[in-house]
């Protein structure tokens, strides 16, 4: 008698609680949480870390796809600010007499100082957020187009 109130109890207690959780987690909840990009956004940075001798960015694990508009965007949001008037020293947008001996060192070698800051301008213009990748687009968005 005792045994079997207790499988009763006990298969009322499976048919309520594990069937339940059992519909809760189905198998495509499982595997859509574990894509690369779920495990990404789980995972991203959330800051940058101020260590003595100045800022370090938190470095993204996975890389992020730009927009075709990326480098505008991003001199409209960071660098207009300077590079718009020449505010420092800064080269002016589109300027060709301000780009010229900067353009001689290539993009890799401009890329290079907005990375690590030259006179006025700071690391990375402020931008620590910013990848290599979009300073790049920035600067190719800045300096004279070819006609």
């Amino acid at each position: 008698m005792m045994v079997r109130k207790f499988t009763t109890l006990l298969v009322n207690c499976l048919v309520l609680f594990g069937v339940h959780s059992l519909s809760y987690a189905g198998c495509g909840d499982i595997t859509d949480s574990m894509t690369p990009e779920a495990i990404f956004s789980r995972i991203k940075p959330v800051g940058i870390v101020e260590a003595e001798g100045g800022m370090v960015a938190a470095a993204p694990s996975a890389a992020t796809e730009l927009s075709a508009t990326a480098g505008e965007d991003r001199y409209k949001s960071t660098c207009a600010v300077c590079h718009e008037t020449g505010v420092g020293g800064a080269p002016k947008f589109r300027n060709e007499a301000d780009w010229k001996v900067r353009m001689e060192a290539g993009i890799d070698g401009m890329l290079a100082i907005a990375i690590k800051g030259k006179g006025a301008m700071p690391p990375k213009g402020t931008c620590m957020q910013c990848s290599d990748q979009e300073l790049k687009l920035a600067i190719e968005h800045m300096i004279p187009q070819k006609k």
